[in-house]
């Protein structure tokens, strides 16, 4: 931000509404002396004070910021891969803290608003997680019991900045992600299955969506281009849902047994095979995540030797997909005409071997690989690749 632009500005506005030093000083509860600062450009208004001073001229924040349309994609953006970069490194509170600035400067920034909900709930999942770690005792059950007051504050706050969005906002791919966001706070955090599913029944049926109309009801380039794109539309949300047969207990439940589960995620692979051949680019990070399940359902079986393959394909997935191309089209016959973009990928700011060394060097479930020599290899290559994302960035 420039200092004396602002302070022009509310020189401007003040002087267009016939408004003192004075009574501008009162409203905002500040002196006289302050106001006068920042039209000088000395200083200029705390964060916190703007939305009041904009509110007080009935202006927008963009506009008292000098902001273009431009330069306002510009600072979300720039906030919103900062927080990413924070949330890479697992600095939860750290990301929430620049996104909590990034709404004071930018109220009106629905973008801004969905990232801060999204953390929030990021961050009750964490505090909840930590909480259940403590065990038992005196002082464990006072820090619990604060533990669920921020859980739940947090997720509040999340759940009124989405129904903030659902009630501003015009923007109906923005809408249709606020209401998956929130349907997943009510259905996973706050266990309210009425509202997840009202929330679920506001999105259009399948059988209406735009890729579907495009592909059948359009003819020619269009028809073709969307037919492609459906494809690999079609075998992602497959895969997903097999991912989910086979790994999430809120959905499995028991129905299956370790063979089954093992089964069901090679059929998700399989899809991917069909579609994309042996070149995945990028949607390798879904194989890897399969192939990091089916490494831990070998375990639970006591197969090692299976387990350390599939880790080692793993690594190879996962580094394939940090060091894919800025741009490429898939050498697959069935979608030679599709043109993937790098920042249009799902967690493209975001470094998956980064990611899964976490989770392999925390996790339990690893202990009886720890000292073996292919284990180690895996751990080390994707630490080099991770390495070379980071100096990249």
């Amino acid at each position: 931000m420039e200092k004396i632009r602002i302070g022009e500005k509310i020189r401007l506005l003040r002087r267009k509404n016939d408004v003192t030093q004075d009574q501008l000083a009162a409203y905002l509860g500040v002196t006289p002396q302050a106001v006068s600062r920042w039209e000088s450009g000395i200083c200029y208004p705390d964060m916190g004070t703007l939305p009041a001073i904009a509110d007080y001229f009935s202006v927008n924040m963009d506009e008292l910021l000098c902001y273009t349309n431009n330069q306002k994609r510009q600072r979300e953006q720039a906030y919103l891969e900062q927080a990413d970069r924070l949330l890479d490194s697992d600095r939860v509170v750290e990301a929430l803290e620049v996104l909590r600035n990034a709404m004071a400067e930018m109220p009106s920034s629905d973008a801004i608003r969905l990232e801060t909900a999204q953390v929030l709930s990021l961050y009750a999942q964490m505090v909840a997680q930590r909480a259940e770690t403590r065990g038992g005792g005196e002082r464990n059950a006072a820090a619990a019991s604060s533990a669920r007051a921020a859980v739940q504050a947090a997720l509040g706050e999340a759940v009124s900045l989405c129904r903030h969005i659902l009630e501003d906002s015009t923007d109906d791919r923005l809408r249709d992600e606020t209401r998956k966001t929130l349907c997943d706070i009510y259905a996973h955090q706050l266990g309210d299955g009425i509202q997840a599913l009202e929330l679920a029944d506001q999105f259009h049926s399948m059988a209406y969506s735009q890729e579907i109309i495009k592909a059948t009801v359009l003819t020619g380039d269009v028809a073709f281009r969307q037919a492609q794109e459906n494809l690999i539309l079609f075998a992602d949300n497959i895969w997903w849902h097999l991912y989910n047969l086979a790994c999430v207990p809120d959905i499995s439940g028991d129905r299956y047994t370790v063979g089954q589960k093992i089964a069901i995620l090679k059929k998700g692979m399989d899809i991917f095979s069909v579609i994309f051949e042996d070149t995945p680019l990028f949607y390798a990070d879904r194989l890897a995540n399969s192939c990091h399940q089916l490494a831990l359902l070998y375990l639970t079986e006591g197969d090692r030797d299976t387990a350390l393959s599939y880790l080692e394909r793993m690594a190879e997935y996962a580094m394939a997909f940090d060091r894919r191309p800025d741009s490429a089209i898939y050498p697959s016959v069935v979608i030679d005409q599709v043109v993937c973009q790098r920042q249009e990928s799902a967690d493209a700011r975001q470094s998956k071997c980064a990611r899964l060394l976490r989770s392999l060097s925390a996790g339990r479930a690893y202990q009886p690989l720890r000292g073996e020599p292919r284990f180690q290899a895996v751990l080390d290559r994707m630490a080099a690749c991770a390495g070379e994302e980071k100096m990249e960035s």
